[in-house]
């Protein structure tokens, strides 16, 4: 979080040289604060955008500023901090693209892993058969589908697991939308060319079977950081303040009853 605010004491000063308008030096410091804060968040969500290939609009949308007020002379800048339907928020996601520093696990990552399929140290990228979604995601569909399957979710949700007839339903797939049967099958190791990873093994019965990745397993990477979040707000609220303070106090002064 970034806290915008002034040097109090050179307020004092500067309500002294301006003797009579005290109220106004303090209503023009909210406004240009707010301003300064609203700029921030302008131009870090448009760093977000830059830098990221095809960020969600969960993403985009997640920079939020607390204004001043009159009796409270500062805004915070930072981002949302409810975050999504699974309490994750956007700091936590992009930590090592702003710090630095290894990739947090993401919730099926810490799922597949307790359930014994993940390996420690591991986590989880696209395989060439992932069905991603518009954002270069892969498709949370799929993910759960997956977590069923290995019976990933936990006593809270143990009722998501696939039952045999969830399985043997999949293997069937779908002759009227032309869905091919498959089941998902789990390589810790790599095995010949096959890296180690999440594989589905369609059958075609007398022509054989084909196999296709869908998660592949690889060592936590270690990110350098991408977004300079809270030196791109702090530079842009600063240069917003110097810019709006003389502006908004003449105008304050000037309409001063």
């Amino acid at each position: 979080m970034i806290t915008v605010k002034v040097d109090t004491r050179g307020i004092q000063r500067l309500s002294a040289e301006v003797a009579g308008y005290g109220k106004q030096v303090r209503y023009a410091t909210m406004r240009a604060l707010n301003s300064a804060a609203f700029k921030a968040t302008q131009e870090t969500s448009k760093e977000i955008g830059r830098v990221f290939d095809r960020p969600t609009p969960w993403v985009m949308k997640s920079v939020r500023y607390v204004k001043a007020t009159p009796n409270k002379l500062e805004a915070q800048v930072d981002f949302d901090f409810w975050g999504n339907k699974q309490g994750v928020t956007v700091s936590h996601v992009l930590n090592a693209e702003i710090h630095g520093g290894r990739r947090r696990q993401k919730r099926h990552e810490i799922a597949l892993q307790s359930a014994g399929i993940l390996p420690r140290g591991m986590v989880i990228v696209p395989g060439d058969a992932a069905r991603m979604d518009a954002y270069g995601n892969m498709s949370s569909g799929q993910i759960v589908q997956i977590m069923s399957w290995f019976q990933a979710f936990g006593e809270q949700g143990y009722s998501a697991n696939m039952k045999s007839a969830g399985v043997k339903r999949l293997a069937r797939g779908n002759k009227k939308t032309g869905e091919r049967g498959f089941a998902y099958f789990v390589l810790k190791k790599r095995h010949g060319k096959l890296l180690p990873g999440v594989y589905q093994r369609f059958n075609f019965g007398k022509m054989g079977s084909a196999v296709k990745p869908v998660m592949i397993f690889v060592r936590g990477a270690f990110y350098r950081r991408r977004l300079d979040f809270y030196g791109i707000a702090e530079r842009a609220a600063i240069k917003e303040f110097d810019a709006q303070f003389p502006l908004m106090l003449n105008e304050a002064i000037r309409t001063a009853r």
